[in-house]
């Protein structure tokens, strides 16, 4: 999880605009070098599940990721006394290195949503467009004036119990969860794809896959979001494009059942004629 999320740092920083600062949260601090320009904020909440994995539940992430991206709100106010967005991105995610100089243009702005954005799959070097919904899958999806969201005075100590009498019902709907903002705040979609979301891990809560066939990772696209470019082999673009073999399979094992049905004939009821022909 560390070699992913120091990927991913990398490609946070690298944005064309100097006006930005990226705080990372977590309840240990990363053994990884993290980058200039990233400040880490250590907190001491329990555990969010009594399960060892990345799959802990949808409450627990609530709570869990709620309460951390609050106390990264936190911080970003306290550290940058002009900061005008803030965008809540998750460890395992990339982001356009636009970003940082579209939003410096438009400071005044609400903010936007990604509705459109790519599924990455680093082992197969592919992509995949998400269009229109990106933000129902991704978590990296929000940029928001930071106003908009409550204005509260807690130092980053504040305990979970603290951050929700000062967030209230926010912190689950708003920080936890990423599938309410955009209706309930006055975002506009982000005029470019603008996060690019990693599936395909074991360490992803979502347990998101690239959902069959791909793209090559183009060199713009490689670019634009730190990621490496597929290679010019021919077996290199053909793994890309193609479903991986777990996919295959699934797929087939999906449809054997369905032909199998297909397949069968109703039994002639008693006394009904017969028509070899028509069989």
């Amino acid at each position: 999880m560390e070699a992913i999320f120091a990927q991913s740092a990398r490609s946070w920083v690298r944005q064309q605009s100097d006006a930005f600062g990226v705080v990372v949260v977590g309840n240990q601090a990363p053994r990884v070098q993290l980058p200039e320009r990233v400040r880490f904020v250590e907190v001491d909440f329990p555990p969010p599940s009594s399960h060892r994995g990345p799959q802990t539940g949808t409450a627990a992430v609530l709570k869990d990721k709620g309460s951390k991206l609050a106390v990264g709100l936190l911080a970003a106010r306290q550290q940058h006394p002009d900061l005008t967005h803030v965008m809540f991105v998750d460890a395992d995610d990339f982001v356009s290195r636009r970003l940082a100089g579209f939003v410096a243009d438009r400071s005044g702005e609400p903010g936007w949503t990604v509705t459109h954005g790519w599924r990455y799959h680093a082992g197969r070097r592919a992509v995949r467009p998400v269009r229109g919904d990106f933000h129902l899958h991704c978590g990296s999806s929000h940029i928001v004036r930071h106003d908009l969201y409550p204005s509260v005075d807690l130092p980053l100590t504040a305990s979970q119990d603290e951050l929700y009498s000062a967030f209230g019902e926010r912190l689950e709907r708003w920080f936890g969860s990423h599938v309410h903002i955009h209706d309930d705040l006055p975002l506009v979609p982000l005029p470019f794809p603008g996060a690019l979301y990693r599936v395909g891990t074991e360490e992803a809560h979502s347990g998101a896959s690239m959902g069959g066939l791909g793209r090559p990772v183009s060199r713009a696209v490689a670019e634009e979001f730190g990621v490496e470019r597929t290679g010019v082999a021919p077996w290199s673009f053909a793994r890309a494009v193609l479903p991986s073999a777990a996919a295959f399979t699934g797929r087939i094992g999906n449809l054997l059942p369905a032909l199998s049905r297909g397949g069968e004939r109703a039994a002639p009821a008693p006394g009904a004629p017969t028509d070899e022909a028509g069989r």
